[in-house]
Order: structure tokens, then sequence, then C-alpha cells
């Protein structure tokens, strides 16, 4: 009788049997399993990994060496300031700063100054940037096409090749929060992308120098035209001055004019002359009244004769009087002095009558000075109210003369400024930092790449032979040893 006992680490004979995936469950592949594929397969593998190095020599050997190298530039939108007014004026704002320094970084990957580095450096004649020359097949394609009558392909110009090889090799970034601008150039050899990346801030910034000057010139240019028809205004405005002021005799000295000068002078003579009228006239009122006797004489109208010949009567009078009272009023000795005396007073009479007459001369004569200052100051007065409305206009074209004057002078500064802007650098623009020949690629390195391709090629082979194994059934036709179960013991 056989008997079947089931001991610890027995394997049951269920085990053998084809395993199913239950509902839900994948099924898996066991390590032994997989190990058996790969080792079924090892020389797919060894040929995938063989063929990933030689792929990797290929990438090495078709793989040019790639040096960049990386110029500084600090582009300061703050000018210098040189003179009082720039051409264009310095920017304060922070966010205008930061864009025109982006705008100056599209200008150093400008055509304009790519393509005066092509011509710099020739490089429409490097292969490098302006390709290889065609082969032997390319020119045997083309001479049969051109002898079917078909145009073969035009081959790309050097110069356009050469721009669009530069700018796809030219890298201009700018540092966070400043205003330096990195300008980074990648060629085959480090000596040339040094070269190029100097030469290429070099001529920016000259081009920098130049545009500004060149807007300078221009700017000039049309303030000099401006400035001759300024010009022209300026002393046509002065000749219309100088004409209006001689038509109207508007002549001026030490900044008052002629006719006002002599008005002046004639109102002092008229107060002058009606002084003397006055005098005049007192002194011949005076003369009038003494008329009635002389005791009312003053001062303004005695003459040396008239005061002598009054103390002349005064002394025959006392003589009279002395002599009255010795001799007696009857004496002829007093006939004598009274005739003396009535020849004295005759005289007298005489110089005051010889005084009102010259005392009413005086007066017509002062008088006459008088109305003849008055005419001519009334006169002159009338003049000098048409003096004054034409003043007015003259004064006006002065206005416009002067207004002229400092319009040409203002355009004559600003003229001489752009002359010196055209003379001095002012850009804020600065090298800080030259290029130098890298000295190590930026591309991998070969046993990196042969590395990397022998690893690749490893992974493909292993994924190939697990694939292949899986397709064929592989993983189900192997015996699996579940972990734990219990040992088939035949009694």
């Amino acid at each position: 009788m056989t008997t079947y006992t089931a001991t610890r680490g027995a394997i049951p004979l269920s085990s053998y049997d084809r395993p199913t995936a239950s509902a839900g469950q994948s099924p898996s592949i066991a390590p032994a399993q997989l190990l058996a594929m790969l080792k079924r397969r090892r020389r797919l593998i060894a040929l995938s990994m063989i063929l990933g190095t030689l792929g990797g020599v290929v990438v090495v050997a078709r793989t040019e060496p790639n040096y960049v190298a990386t110029a500084q530039v600090i582009i300061d939108p703050r000018a210098l300031r040189v003179v009082e007014r720039e051409v264009t004026p310095s920017i304060d704002n922070a966010d205008a700063q930061i864009a025109s320094v982006e705008n100056e970084m599209r200008v150093l990957r400008s055509s304009t100054v790519l393509n005066a580095l092509i011509t710099r450096d020739r490089l429409d004649e490097d292969p490098e940037f302006a390709g290889e020359p065609p082969g032997l097949l390319r020119r045997a394609k083309a001479a049969i096409l051109d002898r079917v009558g078909l145009s073969p392909p035009r081959s790309p110009d050097p110069r356009r090749a050469a721009l669009q090889t530069l700018e796809r090799k030219i890298a201009v970034r700018r540092a966070e929060r400043s205003f330096v601008v990195e300008v980074h150039v990648a060629t085959r050899d480090p000596d040339k992308s040094a070269r190029i990346a100097n030469e290429l801030v070099t001529l920016y910034t000259e081009q920098a120098n130049r545009t500004r000057s060149e807007l300078a010139r221009r700017s000039g240019a049309s303030l000099d035209d401006r400035l001759a028809e300024l010009r022209a205004a300026v002393r046509a405005a002065e000749n219309r001055v100088a004409t209006f002021r001689s038509e109207h005799d508007l002549v001026s000295a030490d900044g008052s004019l002629t006719r006002d000068r002599r008005l002046r002078d004639l109102n002092t003579q008229l107060a002058a002359a009606r002084a003397r009228s006055t005098e005049a006239l007192v002194r011949m009122e005076q003369v009038n009244a003494l008329r009635g006797g002389l005791d009312g004489l003053s001062e303004a109208v005695q003459s040396q004769a008239m005061i002598q010949l009054r103390y002349q009567i005064t002394e025959a009078r006392r003589r009279r009087a002395n002599l009255a009272n010795v001799l007696g009023p009857r004496h002829p000795e007093l006939n004598s002095i009274g005739r003396e005396i009535d020849a004295l007073q005759d005289q007298l009479g005489q110089e005051l009558q010889r005084i009102g007459d010259a005392a009413r001369n005086d007066y017509r004569r002062a008088k006459q000075t008088e109305e003849e200052l008055r005419r001519t100051v009334e006169t002159m007065s009338t003049a000098s109210l048409a003096d004054d409305r034409a003043l007015a206009e003259l004064r006006a074209r002065e206005a416009e003369a002067e207004a002229q004057r400092k319009l040409f002078g203002q355009y004559l500064v600003r003229s001489r400024e752009l002359i010196e802007q055209t003379q001095v650098d002012v850009n804020n623009i600065r090298v800080i930092g030259a290029a130098i020949p890298p000295e190590l690629p930026t591309n991998l390195s070969k046993a990196i790449v042969l590395v990397l391709g022998t690893l690749i090629g490893l992974a493909l082979g292993i994924l190939a032979a697990i694939a292949l194994g899986v397709l064929r059934g592989e993983a189900a036709s192997l015996p699996r040893y579940p972990v734990g179960s219990g040992e088939a013991v035949i009694a």
C-alpha cells in the first residue's frame, strides 16, 4: 500500500502543473527565468553592445569639437554727461534702462554688426561658416543636370550662409540684475572663438560711437541750415528796426531818444524863462510903483547911479537944513542948494525912467522868450505823442528782433554742443572681460560618449532578449519554484 505524506520542505505534485493567472493578477517572470532568457541570448546582447560601441565611435568621429569663448561688456544706459543737453538723453527709469540694454543686445546681434564682422574676418571664406566647397559627386550631378537641360540647384551664397551660421554660433545674454552683457561664441577652434567674441564686442562699440556721432552730425547739419535761416531773420529784423527808427527820427543816445532829451532840455529852459519873466515883471511893477515916491524903492531896482544920486540928495538936504538953522531960511545959499537938489532929483527921475524902460524891455524879452519856448515845447510835445506811438511800434519791432536773436543764440549754442559730441565719446560702454581661448570643448569627452554608447547597446540588447523570450513563451515553459511551498514525498 502506497501512502503520501506531506512533510515540511517537500514540493507538492501540483506545483509542477502550469500555473494559471487568477483573476485580477498578471503573470510574473521569476529571476531564474529572466537569467535563463538572457543567457540563451547572450550573443544578441553582445552584438548589441558592440553596435552601441560602434555607434559611439561614429558619434565621436562625426561630432566636431565645440569651444565656447565669452566676452563681457557693460552697457550702461546712463550715458556720460559731457554737455548740458545730449543727443540721446540719459535714462533714469529702471524699466526703461533694462529695455534700453535689451535693445542694445539686439543691436549687438544685428545683421549690420555681423556683416561687418564677416567682412573684417572674411568668414564668408571660412568653411566652418560658409560651408565646404562642393565635392566631386555634387559637381558631377550638376554637370549631368546641366547636360539634360535641367537647372542644377543653386549653390548657397557664402555670405548669407556665413551670416546664418554666425547667428547660430553667437549667444548674447544679460546677467541678472545688472547691465553686464555676456557674448558667447562657439566654434571648432578656441582661438577663433575668442577672436570673434572680442572683435564682435569691438565692432559693436565702434558702431555705437559711430551711430551717436552720425546722429549728432545729422542733427548739427540740420541745425546749420536752420541757423542760416535764423541768421537771415535776425538781420532782417534788425534792418527793419533801423529803418523804422530812421524814418521816424527815433535816434537814441545813451538809452534814450534824442527828441526826448531835447524836450526835457526845452522844458528846463521854459521853466527858467518863466522864472526870468516873473522876475522881470516884478521888477517892472516895482519901478512903476515908484512914481508915487522913492520910499518904496527896493534893492531889486536900485542901480549904482541911483544909489549915488540918492546919497547926494540926502547930503544936499542935510546941508540945506544946517544952513537954514545957521543962516536963516531966506539966505541965498539955500536957494543954490535947493537948485542943486532939484537937479539931482531930475537926474534921479531920469535914472528911474531908464530903469523902468529897461525893466519893461527885460520883461518883454523874457516874455517873448517864454512864449517861443512854450510854443516849441508844445510842438515837441505833439511830436512826442506821435513818437510815443512810433516808439511803441519800435519796441514791438525790437522785441521781435530780440526774440530772433535769442532763438538764434540758442540754436548756435546747441550746434556747438553737437559739434563737441561728434568729437567726444559719451557712450558708457566698456569691455570688462575680454574673451580668452577656452582650454576644453563643451562637448562630452570621447570616453564618456563611448561608455554611453556601450551602455545603451547593452540596455537595448537586454530589452530585446527579454522581449523575444516573452513573445516565444519561454517564461511560461520554464519551471517555477514557489518560495515557502511544501515538498512532495512519494512512499
